[in-house]
């Protein structure tokens, strides 16, 4: 379900009782929406893009890697003159790859810090935003919420009301259309079909919360 806060270090935990050697976290929205820590987490291997919910360009994202006997034997794809000298100075300079974007990153930095309460404060108040809307749709529409609060971080999943009949995944693509054409309104709609035993679809849209810049 999109929007849903995945419990990762339980899952980190559950993977390592079945004997999994490396576990890769791929937490495209995770910096800047939940709390990180990384030791607490316990995964070999966590990414994350900076672009989505930490102010920056396209482009800009971290990988962390535990630090371990078998992390020697990590090497960029790209090989180069800095081969064998860790991944970090492996990945520092990547032929003509346009560098801009990740220099930006401490001025990023500095400018979260000015919002009370820094990246926390600024996570806490989307959150508490996105619930929001979330709720005062769910009430609007008479349906329900894809998941209880306390599972989102600054997106939420509302689910659609019946009177919307979106019977298909066709269907959904019209509204979004729709949506976009009449209202100038972008918005990702869900679609999942019944399984056995269901009585119908499962339809949602998502509704996220970000601060902006106002000129």
């Amino acid at each position: 379900m999109p929007s849903v806060v995945i419990p990762v270090k339980e899952l980190v935990k559950i993977c390592r009782q079945e004997g999994v050697d490396h576990v890769f976290v791929d937490a495209a929205h995770g910096i800047g929406c939940v709390d990180l820590d990384m030791k607490e987490i316990g995964a070999d291997f966590y990414t994350s893009n900076l672009h989505k919910w930490f102010f920056c360009p396209p482009g800009v994202a971290f990988l962390y890697c535990r630090k371990s006997s078998g992390s020697l034997d990590l090497h960029h794809p790209v090989v180069s003159d800095e081969y064998g000298k860790g991944l970090a100075i492996e990945s520092a300079w990547i032929g003509t790859r346009d560098y801009s974007a990740q220099l930006v990153v401490p001025s990023v930095l500095e400018f979260v810090n000015r919002f009370e309460g820094g990246i926390d404060g600024i996570k806490k108040r989307n959150h508490e935003a996105v619930v929001r809307m979330g709720e005062m749709l769910v009430e609007a529409w008479g349906t329900n919420l894809g998941c209880p609060p306390d599972m989102c971080g600054s997106m939420i999943m509302v689910g659609l009301p019946a009177c919307l009949e979106i019977s298909t995944y066709e269907d959904t693509l019209k509204l979004r259309v729709h949506l976009r054409d009449s209202f100038g309104i972008e918005v990702p709609i869900y679609y999942q079909s019944p399984k056995e035993g269901e009585v119908g679809p499962i339809t949602g849209s998502l509704a996220s919360f970000f601060m902006i810049n106002k000129p």
